[in-house]
């Protein structure tokens, strides 16, 4: 329900491991993928590392893919405003077609928070199309209640497919002479004539510079790769439920006063969530089914049809979080980094923030040095 379109380019190894390269991308998530799209835009010889079978299969293929510009973190608000306008630009794409399915994107938060979403409206519209606003006082907007909330509204935010956006980044980087490499695992990295070598299970790479962009895995990374700000693994848990008639379509919305969220998949059906608070938890965890019946109670707050929908499927898996830093942290081997923890919010945050890692690889390993 949630994968890529039939359609979607796809990314396939390109050969042989190199031997040496510009830059290593351990990861092929959806940020791995920004990185290494705009590295290969800049000329840098650039090899991507995952060691899936195929790219997006970690928390990025199990992602509810909900983009806006507002955020409660202003870091992520930075990255996501400025994302938001790439997943709408359709020339960005090799698809030629604009990512975004425009919903629309809701946040209810308490009323006595109304002041700090006026001013975030202004942000958002400052950056983006200025048709963000602020209600109070509703009962309900675009096919979502507020149960007594404030609610920014971001008419021309919703969501994306992440898988579809990943294939595409990297098809691009590919094309732009980046070298794909899938079914290899990276074993360590350590430091060889002031440069890092990458040690996986196809062979050794020499490279000026590595990043880690692996979501979860940094939580356990491999040897040489452990950032220097702890990064833990917190479960992630997703319905897909039948919308039967007369259930109204609906706009993409979170309420930060409880966590929960939603967005339509299509015509017939809404993804749905709620944090699920189980910390340090394997990725192919089994689903919870007592969190899933809570969910779509919760839900049902904000959508009242969906407290009785059929459950389609339960899609669980595992994000990675962090302390709140910069885009990069570093490791204890020289010119090895590692992308932050994005919380739950790397989707929304892709765009921009692959484009301002590659930047700082840049200058820090092929202009500047360390």
């Amino acid at each position: 329900m949630t994968g890529p379109t039939p359609d979607a380019p796809v990314a396939c190894p390109t050969g042989e491991l190199p031997r040496s390269t510009g830059v290593v991308v351990v990861g092929a998530g959806i940020t791995g993928a920004s990185i290494a799209h705009h590295l290969a835009l800049r000329g840098i010889p650039v090899s991507v590392v995952e060691q899936a079978p195929e790219p997006g299969a970690g928390a990025t293929g199990r992602s509810g893919g909900m983009v806006r510009g507002y955020d409660p973190d202003p870091a992520v608000g930075e990255l996501a405003m400025p994302s938001l306008a790439v997943y709408r630009d359709p020339a960005l794409w090799a698809s030629g077609q604009a990512p975004l399915r425009a919903a629309g994107a809701i946040t209810v938060t308490d009323p006595a928070d109304e002041p700090a979403l006026i001013e975030a409206a202004d942000r958002v519209n400052h950056g983006q199309v200025p048709s963000a606003y602020v209600v109070t006082g509703r009962e309900e907007i675009m096919g979502v209640r507020l149960d007594g909330g404030a609610a920014l509204v971001e008419p021309d935010a919703g969501w994306v497919p992440p898988l579809e956006i990943t294939r595409d980044w990297l098809g691009q980087a590919a094309t732009n002479g980046a070298s794909l490499h899938f079914g290899v695992r990276v074993l360590g990295v350590e430091g060889r004539g002031g440069r890092p070598v990458v040690r996986t299970t196809a062979g050794d790479i020499r490279a000026e510079a590595v990043v880690a962009a692996t979501g979860l895995w940094t939580a356990r990374p491999p040897k040489g790769m452990r950032p220097s700000s702890p990064v833990r693994s917190r479960s992630i848990q997703i319905s897909i439920v039948r919308r039967e008639p007369p259930a109204a379509a609906h706009a993409t919305f979170i309420d930060l006063r409880t966590g929960v969220y939603a967005r339509p998949v299509d015509a017939n059906h809404s993804l749905i969530g709620m944090p699920h608070l189980v910390w340090d938890s394997p990725f192919d965890s089994a689903c919870d089914p007592g969190h899933a019946r809570a969910t779509a109670q919760a839900v049902g707050i904000h959508l009242p049809w969906a407290a009785g929908a059929e459950q389609v499927s339960v899609v669980r898996a595992a994000d990675g979080y962090g302390e709140h830093s910069g885009i990069l942290t570093p490791t204890r081997v020289p010119r090895v980094w590692s992308v932050r923890g994005w919380n739950g919010g790397g989707v929304k945050t892709a765009p921009e923030a692959g484009r301002r890692i590659a930047d700082t690889l840049f200058a820090r390993a092929f202009t500047h040095g360390t």
